[in-house]
């Protein structure tokens, strides 16, 4: 793997890669959709009918869209024909099996010359397709010799979208980095950036956090610098971390710009002291709300992710053969992420459908090992490596705001921002921060390290010969086994397509 890619050996090859599903489960979708059974649920005013969670008040005009309007062909053909994917077979040193895994992604290449190599992965549990809105910001900016373009590499976690899934349940995180830092140095990209893509401590299991930050920790001779969003960071305790306290104490006595900290940080931290009294009914929030609520574990699903932590089979169940049940989380993730989203009913489908199709249960499975994995992690020794940080709630409206410069007691932060607002559905909410952070990471690391403008070891090959197809699309399923996803290619809904 440390080989540039004119060595690739067999098995290691970067092929093209087109989506198509299988008629008879689309066929099957549809089935599902038009015989779903819907909950009775409870008469409550229009001001807490989300409450109890999705309300069918939501969920039934989706499932009429979905039916009546939605067509996952078209969306398939736009999507294979705006995006150049790609799947590679890797595989990790580190694992406790001899299966590679394949690996779906984007290789966007920017025009532009001075183009910087960018690692980017879509926050858990989005798909690398659910980011477009970021692509051409990125790759084509409109002023580039003013304002940095890259080269993206976008893939998606192993076991969600059209990767295949770990068959182990240990050091997952771990090992993604190192599939992802093996993904980037196939491509030809010594040297390279990363970002995350959605807010760390909003994550599940804090998934968006930690698996970024270990990328540029693992992996310093290649990562030069990582962008995160949100860092599960605290603030500095006496004892624990004496002379971060202190800095932090004499900062904010004095309320001026020392230590990393701004004037913005004390606004911030004197409005969220207040809306963390506060709750929509006027009364605090008790120890049984706390532990449903909290991000950092169930990242905010409350008692279904609780179960899903725990039972991750029992979720993947449910989940696997409802479409309705999984489009009902996914309006639920939304809404507790950004109650005033503007996403339109074709978009929740895409990011319902992107699950849905190859299949959600990869997903329940990594985030029930994250949670353990997450454990050990914290408990390690780490080693400061520089970082962008960027922080949302500078206005006070969120009641747990981040100062950047917290996260001195874990990086080394060479860039900070501080945005107003939330972070929301970032990648489409938040989009023009994102990016900022991106290129002030870019602007930095620039400025403290030459090898970020090294070009690639060799021009990338990509092997001309089209994905083998495994199965027809219409092959009858043999031995009586029931679903569709049988019947096709792993991921186990999508047919290979002939790109020859």
């Amino acid at each position: 793997m440390e080989a540039s890619v004119a060595t690739l050996g067999m098995g290691e090859e970067i092929r093209p890669y087109k989506i198509h599903v299988s008629s008879k489960y689309l066929d099957l979708t549809r089935k599902k959709l038009e015989l779903t059974r819907l909950p009775h649920e409870l008469l409550l005013p229009k001001a807490r009918e989300w409450e109890y969670g999705t309300p069918k008040a939501e969920i039934e005009p989706l499932i009429d869209f979905w039916l009546e309007h939605y067509s996952w062909r078209s969306q398939e053909s736009h999507l294979n024909a705006t995006l150049p994917q790609y799947r590679t077979a890797i595989q990790v040193p580190s694992s406790d099996t001899n299966v590679p895994l394949r690996i779906h992604f984007l290789h966007i290449r920017s025009p532009y010359k001075h183009a910087v190599p960018l690692l980017l992965f879509p926050a858990f549990p989005l798909t690398n397709l659910s980011l477009t809105p970021l692509f051409a910001p990125l790759t084509h900016p409109q002023s580039p010799t003013s304002t940095q373009p890259f080269h993206l590499v976008v893939p998606s976690i192993p076991g969600l979208g059209f990767s295949d899934a770990f068959q182990c349940e240990n050091g997952l995180l771990e090992k993604t980095a190192e599939v992802f830092d093996t993904l980037m140095r196939r491509l030809g990209y010594e040297f390279y950036i990363a970002t995350a893509t959605g807010s760390g401590r909003e994550s599940p299991s804090e998934i968006d956090y930690h698996l970024a930050r270990i990328i540029g920790e693992k992996f310093p001779g290649s990562c030069l610098g990582v962008h995160l969003v949100e860092p599960c960071v605290e603030r500095p305790r006496f004892g624990r971390e004496t002379w971060g306290w202190a800095k932090f104490a004499l900062a904010k006595f004095f309320h001026v710009s020392l230590f990393g900290y701004q004037e913005g940080d004390w606004v911030a931290l004197r409005e969220s002291a207040k809306v963390a009294k506060q709750t929509e009914n006027g009364r605090r929030i008790n120890d049984e709300e706390r532990l449903l609520l909290k991000v950092g574990t169930a990242g905010g699903y409350g008692a279904v992710g609780m179960v899903g932590l725990r039972e991750p089979n029992t979720f993947a169940y449910a989940l696997c053969d409802s479409p309705v049940g999984l489009l009902s989380l996914v309006c639920s993730a939304m809404r507790r992420k950004s109650p005033q989203h503007s996403l339109t009913r074709p978009e929740i489908i895409d990011v319902t459908q992107l699950a849905w199709l190859p299949g959600p249960e990869g997903a329940a499975r990594f985030w029930a090992a994250a949670v353990k994995e997450v454990e050990v992690l914290e408990k390690q020794k780490r080693t400061r490596r520089r970082v962008a940080v960027t922080v949302f709630g500078s206005d006070g409206v969120d009641r747990d705001y981040i100062c950047p410069a917290w996260a001195n007691a874990k990086h080394d932060v060479v860039f900070a921002q501080r945005a107003t607002g939330k972070s929301g559905l970032s990648p489409w909410e938040r989009t023009d921060v994102l990016i900022a952070g991106i290129r002030g990471l870019a602007r930095e690391i620039d400025l403290l390290d030459s090898r970020l403008r090294v070009g690639p070891m060799d021009p990338v090959i990509i092997a001309e010969e089209a994905i083998p197809e495994e199965a027809e699309e219409d092959a009858p399923v043999e031995g009586g086994d029931h679903g569709m996803q049988l019947d096709v290619e792993s991921p186990d809904t999508v047919v290979a397509v002939d790109m020859s």
